[in-house]
């Protein structure tokens, strides 16, 4: 919890040292879209590159960081069609085939 309070922070100042560089830069409409592309950047990311590890034990977690990361991201780029069917459009979609087999 520490480790993410500090994070924060970090994120605070590097936001409070360039908020105004940024406005004279842009406008504030472009500063507040200057960081909300990287906010989107961010989120893409972690769709795509950190895989889910809640709830799993240490054997699961093992079978999760077994998997190339490639394969995941491909796993994941065609589960987000699934996911628009399903929770967007509210759609009664089969279930999707799983990346990892548990035992």
């Amino acid at each position: 919890m520490s480790f993410a309070t500090a994070t924060t922070w970090g994120f605070n100042f590097i936001v409070s040292l360039t908020w105004l560089p940024l406005r004279d830069a842009f406008s504030p409409q472009g500063a507040f879209g200057w960081y909300a592309a990287w906010n989107v950047f961010g989120w893409i990311f972690c769709y795509f590159c950190l895989p889910e590890t809640k709830a799993l034990s240490l054997e699961e977690l093992d079978q999760v960081f077994s998997v190339p990361t490639r394969k995941h991201v491909n796993h994941y780029a065609g589960m987000l069609p699934w996911y628009i069917r399903k929770y967007i459009l509210r759609g009664d979609v089969p279930p999707q085939k799983q990346l990892y087999n548990y035992e």
